[in-house]
């Protein structure tokens, strides 16, 4: 079970416990001496604490669905008990309304700061995609390996049943793992032949240097841990620390094998693009050696029409940001 589902459902049974348990005594403790229904006046207004919690967690429907069931046990108790004094009758009718009031006002609030935080986190997202592009454009000659890989990325742990936040953090991780190229001078990031030894040791610093420039911000810490990665292999035999087997970050594991996927289908200035079977019989060579085994194992069972999707999606995409 992921767990965002778990979350969600532990909030739920927290609701109906909470409601639960100022409806028992509400409706058990007596009025008949003044300290019990001091008690009981003060159990009243904890009515108003459910569709505050509901519409901070699930916006306005969940305020209105709370509302509705304290509404209902509140005037349930109050035909039960119908007092005498007119004063308390009004009252009554004043915290039912009240109710209503403090639920719809506080759900409305919290969902219109929900899609505030949506359209921020959106704007934080274009301007990502806008920095890999022109990395991209600059290195590949394409403004759409970040973007692709991301995507494989996505769809090979949709497999692994991660949670939402895990497969954020994957995401944006397989979206800036060579942010650190940055840092690495022209005449080295688009040399087509091969490196000498220094400049073989400036290109292997860029996961370290993309590591330092994402991890700086606060909801990219668990990409930067991808990012940081990304170049280990299984085997222990990659770079920059030579972690090895579970020691790597299950994303960076994932990342792994899509990056060399993208890297055989694409066309590159170096190299003709190979089919989508010639680079899984390659990746299938590099089991337990480059990759996790788990990891191609599953990647193997992917069915080529949901890359061939991804890799449409990811072009319409492209042309219409340019219109």
């Amino acid at each position: 079970m992921q767990a965002a589902t778990i979350r969600g459902r532990g909030k739920i049974i927290v609701l109906i416990l909470f409601t639960g348990l100022i409806t028992l005594f509400h409706f058990l403790i007596p009025t008949d001496q003044h300290s019990f229904h001091v008690l009981h006046i003060a159990l009243r207004k904890l009515y108003f604490l459910p569709p505050v919690m509901a519409a901070a967690w699930y916006g306005i429907r969940g305020a209105v669905y709370v509302t509705l069931l304290t509404s209902f046990l509140f005037t349930l108790h109050a035909i039960l008990d119908w007092p005498g004094n007119y004063m308390e009758q009004a009252n009554q009718g004043g915290e039912l309304v009240s109710f209503w009031v403090v639920g719809l006002v506080a759900g409305w609030l919290f969902s219109r700061e929900q899609c505030h935080l949506r359209d921020l986190v959106q704007a934080n997202e274009e301007t990502l995609l806008g920095l890999v592009s022109a990395l991209d454009m600059k290195e590949h000659n394409t403004n759409l390996h970040s973007q692709r890989v991301r995507q494989y990325t996505l769809l090979l742990a949709d497999r692994f049943h991660l949670d939402e936040a895990e497969k954020k953090a994957i995401g944006f991780g397989a979206l800036l793992h060579d942010v650190g190229k940055i840092a690495v001078p022209d005449h080295i990031l688009l040399k087509s032949t091969p490196f000498t030894g220094e400049e073989r040791r400036i290109m292997n610093e860029h996961p370290a240097v993309g590591y330092n420039i994402v991890n700086r911000i606060k909801f990219l810490r668990g990409a930067a841990e991808i990012v940081y990665a990304h170049h280990e292999r299984f085997d222990g035999s990659g770079y920059p620390r030579g972690l090895k087997g579970k020691d790597i970050p299950f994303g960076a594991r994932l990342f792994a094998v899509v990056d060399v996927y993208d890297a055989l289908t694409s066309i590159r200035p170096y190299r003709t693009p190979v089919s989508h079977e010639e680079a899984l019989a390659e990746i299938g060579k590099g089991s337990g050696g480059h990759f996790d085994p788990q990891v191609v194992e599953v990647f193997l069972t992917l069915p080529r029409q949901e890359f061939d999707a991804i890799n449409a999606a990811v072009a319409a995409d492209s042309m219409l940001s340019t219109l």
